[in-house]
């Protein structure tokens, strides 16, 4: 056709032109649109297999999603979609063009070149057992056309577990390894009673549930099986994002000695104490040889409490990593405090480890606060900023803070942490090519093995004394590190600053 020509002059023949190419482009549209009887390709999926981490039983998974492409001119009919069960039961469902299964869905249309998206989810039954179970089953498509069906296989561990709502343990009851305890909303320890949990136990919080202590808590964790604490979400993207339960929280009444615990991914790690009088009864805890890490606000929060913390790492927390406020006695031993750079972790607070002898509640609007004693000895703490330790303005009492800072390697610019005296003795500032082993995979032992400032000049552990602990159980708990090797001990041995011995010096 003559293009040069229908353009020159004719009257209406711009016109023609344009109905031409309309015709021309509603054509092309049509024939996309058009179910092709015989496609002579299948569809073809962006993955084989929908593979879910780890479902506990009775509880419906987020969605998965698998992409459909028609690599066919025409558009193709699937004549059905649905999945075959297992057993006669159904513990796969899928959304497709807004229509739900996991009966069969009929007629679905997908247009040539073009792709629609499959939504799975799960909801698994019990069965009894202790072990994961693999729970397998295929998502069917019918093609219009073809004689050859189309699978995508769907794949999940299903792990049956202990479902606590809005309850208080059994006094004297023992938590063990055998299935993991998933807790929604309030779950807590009454006045009175223990809870012992053993070594290997994974305990998982529901959103916003929060584990309570007014009794006694005995965590039981060992190196190679600690007791876990984190969110009930299993999808690898969750691993080391904050916020997804609420915490654990010890009351005035409470007090806990846990050891080898990994407490990770909620909105606080441990509060210890309460906002408010406390009747004469302040919370206690010992905390040893523990993860906190990827907290929104706090990774341990002492309100007017007694709190020893030994050989722990504490990392990522948005607002302080360790904060004792409203007074309390707060002894810090051998500890490390780091950032690991992840992208899901956000940090609001300006201070790592922050004290105060007072605490406004908001709720009242009294000033609440008592007699602040603080002990640090051996600690490292790293951080993003210039300042990584702050007290808060003497409010409440009299007398001056009561403090004692020995051979910490701190993130400060206060002049008072590096001159020697009575409250200050043997701090250092971190080196500026300091750098942890592998923060992104929260291992936080200090990397440089010539960094002298770090390694082998930490105060002398033979003759330590604390006040919350006897002396011969404080010096037992710190001949060893935070993965149990052994830390040198004894006269004049100077032990490396930090939560772990010199990782680059092991055999």
């Amino acid at each position: 056709m003559n293009i040069k020509y229908l353009m020159g002059g004719k009257p209406g023949s711009f016109f023609i032109l344009i109905f031409i190419l309309a015709i021309g482009a509603f054509s092309c549209k049509l024939e996309s649109e058009t179910i092709d009887p015989s496609p002579g390709n299948g569809l073809v999926f962006s993955a084989d297999t929908f593979w879910f981490d780890t479902i506990f039983t009775d509880i419906k998974t987020p969605t998965l999603r698998v992409r459909i492409y028609n690599p066919n001119d025409k558009a193709v009919n699937i004549k059905s979609v649905f999945v075959n069960g297992v057993n006669g039961q159904f513990p796969y469902s899928f959304y497709i063009n807004g229509r739900f299964g996991p009966t069969k869905v009929n007629d679905v249309k997908i247009e040539g070149k073009d792709s629609a998206y499959v939504l799975v989810s799960a909801k698994i039954n019990p069965r009894d057992i202790a072990t994961p179970f693999v729970v397998k089953d295929s998502l069917v498509f019918e093609i219009e056309g073809r004689t050859e069906r189309q699978n995508v296989k769907i794949m999940a561990f299903g792990q049956d577990g202990f479902y606590l709502k809005n309850t208080s343990v059994e006094c004297n009851t023992v938590w063990t390894k055998n299935r993991p305890y998933i807790i929604f909303d309030t779950v807590s320890v009454a006045p009175g009673c223990i809870l012992t949990i053993e070594k290997g136990t994974k305990v998982y919080g529901y959103n916003s549930a929060f584990f309570i202590v007014r009794g006694t808590l005995i965590v039981k964790g060992t190196n190679a099986e600690p007791v876990v604490f984190e969110g009930v979400r299993r999808e690898n993207y969750y691993a080391d994002v904050p916020g997804q339960w609420g915490g654990i929280l010890i009351m005035n009444t409470g007090n806990a000695e846990i050891n080898h615990l990994i407490q990770k991914n909620s909105f606080r790690g441990i509060q210890v104490g309460e906002v408010g009088f406390s009747n004469n009864s302040v919370a206690r805890m010992l905390l040893k040889n523990s993860f906190i890490q990827n907290m929104v606000d706090y990774g341990i929060l002492g309100i007017n409490a007694g709190i020893l913390s030994i050989n722990n790492q504490i990392a990522d927390c948005g607002e302080s990593g360790f904060a004792g406020l409203q007074g309390g006695s707060y002894e810090l031993w051998h500890n490390t405090f780091g950032l690991s750079g992840n992208n899901p972790f956000q940090r609001d607070g300006k201070y790592q480890v922050v004290f105060s002898d007072n605490l406004p509640d908001s709720r009242s609007g009294n000033l609440f606060g008592s007699k602040l004693r603080v002990k640090a000895v051996n600690n490292l703490i790293n951080g993003t900023g210039e300042d990584e330790i702050a007290f808060g303005e003497r409010r409440v009492l009299d007398e001056s803070f009561d403090t004692l800072f020995f051979n910490n390697i701190l993130k400060s610019k206060q002049p008072q942490y590096f001159i020697n005296g009575i409250a200050n003795k043997g701090n250092q500032k971190i080196p500026s090519n300091f750098r942890f082993l592998s923060p992104f995979k929260y291992l936080f032992a200090p990397d440089t093995a010539d960094l002298g400032s770090v390694f082998g000049t930490g105060m002398s552990l033979d003759t330590v004394t604390s006040r919350l602990v006897e002396q011969s159980e404080i010096r037992t708990i710190l001949k060893t590190d935070i993965n149990d090797e052994p830390r040198p001990f004894g006269p004049g041995l100077k032990p490396d600053v930090g939560a772990y011995i010199n990782q680059k010096k092991k055999p």
